[in-house]
């Protein structure tokens, strides 16, 4: 568990599902996670994102917790982590909401120091879509670079969206 002075970093169980569901239940979240996330996003669809930690042998998954509320208001994944090349990827989600109110910004910052600290990694890749301009900014706050465009990276509501890269290395 990872505590920030709002939230909690935890691993997900089976009593988070309601709150999975509620809060990840969103067309944006299906969206601007590459798909990845349902749409609609059902009861066994959370049950999938809570179990998928536990067969998956490159992924620590987080639950966001809001303290004030012991509610989950979205999920931080740490993936493919590769520690012959050091380096492993981000993604994360925050239900509609909760978002800009800095709770995204909070957690990334405490999961840097967490993949940091707890894998021999020199590098972590975030992605994102080149028109999430919102998740860009969340990612250059916690020091990440821009790096390269990846043109026509996802094939997404019958058409190709670019996707930018960015990256953090060990300092």
């Amino acid at each position: 568990m990872i505590e920030t002075d709002r939230l909690l970093l935890r691993k997900l169980k089976l009593s988070d599902v309601k709150e999975l569901v509620k809060n990840g239940n969103d067309y944006y979240v299906h969206y601007f996670s590459f798909f990845l996330m349902k749409f609609p996003f059902t009861e066994d669809d959370a049950i999938q994102v809570v179990e998928e930690e536990d067969y998956t042998g490159n992924l620590k998954r987080f639950g966001i917790e809001l303290k004030e509320n012991k509610e989950i208001i979205g999920v931080l994944d740490l993936y493919n982590i590769n520690l012959k090349s050091k380096k492993l990827k981000l993604g994360y989600w925050i239900g509609k909401n909760y978002r800009r109110r800095g709770y995204a910004t909070e957690a990334i910052k405490k999961a840097i120091e967490y993949a940091f600290q707890n894998y021999a990694i020199d590098e972590i890749i975030a992605t994102t879509l080149a028109d999430n301009k919102v998740s860009m900014n969340i990612l250059l706050k916690n020091g990440f670079v821009e790096g390269k465009i990846l043109k026509n990276d996802r094939f997404l509501e019958g058409k190709y969206i670019d996707s930018v890269q960015f990256y953090l290395r060990r300092k």
